[in-house]
């Protein structure tokens, strides 16, 4: 039997926005805008958590050209390679013929024995056992009698509220990120190199140590969603991960509590987990200084774009929300030159000012002065006029 040949999407990646391997960039990012209203945690009923990570995940390769151009490249080498064939077992011929003889008489059976005439054999009783597995058996009972007594009359465990100062916290990607806690407390990162991060689930993720006195887990506090850990093992009889908390003490989490991801991945999960409320065309996100000029802006580009003016400083004056092919004129703006950058991707995160998904940051190098300035016209990828791509924690910062 020949075995079927690979798929062209060995990750699923495809699947998970629902389009083929031939859809265009426009397709991939109607697709991802139709699910995100599905899937998207504020979403109520059709919401979850962690169908819109995975398929967020799957949108920031395809949605980049050079990730998903070495995706399908992957896909179809591993399809074009010649697959084996089943080894099959060797044909033999049948052995020859041999000519029928007569077989050969059963032997004798053996003489019937004599059992009376020996001594009976029985089975063993319990009361032949020796007295040393007696006494090994009743030290055993008191031992376990006395385990159960100290664990019954053990007084509870003290908990504590907070996690303990070593566990270094998150910094915010934005100066706002946490105003007046809207978001919840921030995200945490203990100790080593996080593989893990916790999801936003109905129970609180608890952070345990181990009482070796007691034989017990004691909790030491709450993990916020999406703090980031370094998970050593899976306990599989309990179902807890033994994470590190600093260089000289370990704890554990209930993998139920927990994903795969780094640093990273937390905080795009974070970043879309709280994206808020979408930006309505034109909305001014942020904005400083007053004065008597205009500026039109335009995006001809098929994705949401945030428009950025910098100033001599460096500091944010300027940044306006702009939907696909949208225009907007902003008027009340202070004279002066300014230094434009723009974000494109999917889902605005009101908590990190910054794109969830499939996010690419750019910088003008032309400046811009005001007044007398020319429409600022963001164009389609393959139109951009002259840019440079910028780091997303760059573009973030305000």
């Amino acid at each position: 039997m020949v075995p079927p040949r690979p798929s062209l999407d060995p990750e699923g990646l495809y699947a998970r926005l629902g389009v083929n391997a031939g859809a265009t960039q426009a397709d991939i990012v109607a697709a991802f805008r139709g699910k995100a209203r599905l899937l998207h945690p504020d979403v109520p009923k059709t919401g979850d958590a962690g169908a819109f990570v995975r398929m967020k995940q799957a949108y920031d390769v395809l949605s980049n050209r050079a990730l998903r151009s070495a995706y399908d490249s992957k896909a179809r080498e591993a399809a074009e390679r010649p697959q084996g064939v089943a080894d099959r077992p060797p044909r033999t011929s049948p052995p020859p013929l041999q000519p029928h003889t007569a077989s050969p008489p059963p032997p004798p059976r053996p003489a019937a024995t004599d059992w009376n005439a020996s001594s009976p054999v029985r089975a063993p009783r319990l009361f032949d056992a020796s007295l040393m597995v007696w006494i090994g058996l009743a030290v055993f009972l008191c031992v376990c009698l006395y385990q159960a007594t100290v664990h019954l009359l053990a007084p509870p465990p003290m908990v504590h509220d907070k996690i303990p100062p070593n566990a270094a916290t998150v910094a915010p990607l934005s100066p706002s990120a946490h105003e007046a806690l809207l978001y919840g407390p921030p995200p945490v990162r203990l100790a080593g190199n996080p593989n893990f991060y916790v999801v936003p689930v109905s129970t609180p993720a608890m952070l345990w140590r181990l009482d070796s006195e007691h034989s017990t887990l004691v909790p030491m506090g709450q993990l916020p969603p999406f703090s980031s850990v370094q998970a050593i093992r899976l306990i599989r009889r309990s179902g807890m991960l033994e994470v590190l908390i600093n260089d000289h003490a370990n704890g554990f989490v209930s993998a139920d509590h927990v994903t795969p991801g780094n640093v990273a991945a937390a905080r795009r999960a974070y970043c879309g987990y709280n994206a808020g409320p979408p930006p309505y065309d034109g909305e001014v996100l942020e904005r400083r200084g007053n004065g008597n000029d205009t500026l039109e802006m335009e995006n001809r580009a098929v994705q949401p774009v945030v428009v950025k003016l910098r100033d001599s400083m460096g500091a944010v004056a300027l940044a306006v929300f702009l939907g696909p092919g949208s225009h907007a004129a902003l008027s009340g703006l202070p004279s002066g030159t300014y230094r434009p950058e723009f974000a494109i991707g999917e889902l605005w995160s009101r908590a990190c000012s910054s794109f969830a998904g499939g996010m690419r940051a750019r910088r003008m190098q032309a400046s811009l002065t005001l007044p007398g300035a020319p429409p600022l016209v963001v164009a389609a990828e393959d139109n951009e006029p002259a840019t440079t791509d910028i780091p997303d924690q760059v573009f973030e910062r305000n």
